[in-house]
Formats: structure tokens, sequence, C-alpha cells
């Protein structure tokens, strides 16, 4: 398995920069359930592998398939990445943000 960071060079997966109109979108229909605190992207971006945390730009508490489509829609019209996040247990680097994004918290 490659590293997070020897990918990065290799496939260009330099992090994105994050527009501030997804962020006051995002605000704007699911009001408290999107974080970007520390903490909470520290824990959405980390796994059960050995390498460093990826932090994700921003986290969504999504409470149903509506609201999964309606982040996927937004992010999409900004070209930004999704992370989808269900326990953190993940052991191959799935949930890492390398290029940052959005994670969708699915628990």
């Amino acid at each position: 398995m490659n590293h997070p960071a020897e990918t990065q060079s290799f496939h260009g997966n330099v992090r994105r920069p994050f527009p501030a109109a997804l962020l006051d979108a995002l605000k704007a229909k699911f009001a408290d359930r999107v974080s970007t605190a520390q903490a909470v992207r520290e824990h959405h971006g980390r796994d059960e592998s050995p390498f460093d945390p990826q932090l994700p730009d921003a986290v969504v508490f999504a409470r149903n398939t509506d609201e999964v489509q309606a982040i996927i829609k937004l992010c999409a019209e900004h070209a930004v990445p999704i992370i989808p996040y269900g326990n953190g247990s993940s052991l191959e680097d799935h949930l890492l943000a390398v290029q940052g994004g959005v994670s969708i918290d699915l628990s």
C-alpha cells in the first residue's frame, strides 16, 4: 500500500481550495450538522491505517438518503471531493482526505 504523502506527488493529489460558497450552502441547508471544528475534522480524518491523518475541510452529519444526495449535489457543483464516513475503522486509508473535501458522516 502506498502512503498518501507518496501518492500525492505521483498522482497530483494536492489539497484543493475549499470554496466559501460551498460552506455557506452547506450551513444554510444543514445548520449545526456542518462542522469545521478541528477536533471533528481530526476524528473524520484518520483511520486504523498507519498513515498520518488527512483532514477533510468540513464534516456534514447526514440523516437520510435525501440529505446525502443534497450534499453530493452541492459538492459536485463546486468540484469538491466527498469522503463517506461510517465508523472510521478503515484499514486501507479509504477515508483520508488527501485532497481535502467534505466528509459525509453516515453513522
